[in-house]
């Protein structure tokens, strides 16, 4: 009996490992190409001036589903409708599938320009299933979400005119906590107090802003590694 428990025990345990061994590989197993019957049209925003996209230009990248990621394609992301697009044949198309984050590589040979956005951060003024890009992740996470609102204005002669105009509105997570914040010393450092020594002295030696975005990036960054 005591041999018959060891050996089920054993069993279980490489049953354990086998599976999520399967998990882990299919989390990270490469897909062919995406397949989509679900066109973009283009008619959708004919009549309204400017553009709903990140990028009106296509950039290489990956994307992530539940089931792996497709790579060597291009995308494209529609603000207004939180959708993203990958080209095929010259056409936007959706993702059968649900996009949980994707990667944008303007340079694929230079990984400092890519650029990581993902869904699952959420907080007052942020739903879940919203893309936003991650400009810092740690004990303290920076993140940017770009939007696209629609505005109609009378003018003479024209009647209704409708334009998309952009904004982009930053988020700060620190211990499970999102909040809205504008790039400005106050609001930063308030979030950063315990090592608000530090921060200060980095933030001099190396003449930064954090009115400036890339310079907020390198100040959460090294408050990280504190």
């Amino acid at each position: 009996m005591y041999i018959v428990k060891i050996v089920t025990m054993k069993l279980i345990f490489f049953l354990t490992g086998f599976f999520t061994a399967l998990t882990l590989s299919a989390q990270n197993m490469q897909l062919n190409d995406p397949v989509s019957a679900r066109v973009f049209t283009t008619e959708k925003y004919s009549d309204i001036k400017g553009t709903p996209f990140l990028y009106d230009k296509w950039i290489s990248g990956k994307a992530y589903i539940s089931r792996g990621y497709y790579q060597d394609i291009e995308l494209k992301l529609d603000l207004y409708s939180n959708t993203l697009y990958f080209n095929k044949d010259g056409e936007p198309y959706e993702f059968k599938d649900a996009v949980n984050r994707f990667v944008l590589m303007p340079v694929i040979t230079d990984s400092s320009t890519y650029q990581y956005f993902k869904k699952g951060v959420s907080g007052p003024g942020l739903k879940p299933d919203q893309f936003v890009q991650v400009l810092a992740e740690g004990k303290l996470s920076l993140y940017k979400s770009d939007i696209k609102l629609l505005s109609e204005v009378n003018e003479i002669n024209a009647g209704v005119v409708k334009s998309f105009s952009g904004t982009s509105r930053y988020f700060i997570m620190k211990d499970n906590t999102l909040t809205l914040i504008k790039l400005n010393k106050k609001e930063i450092f308030d979030l950063i107090k315990d090592k608000e020594d530090k921060i200060e002295a980095y933030v001099s030696q190396n003449n930064l802003s954090t009115k400036k975005e890339a310079d907020l990036v390198r100040v959460l960054k090294y408050y990280n590694t504190l």
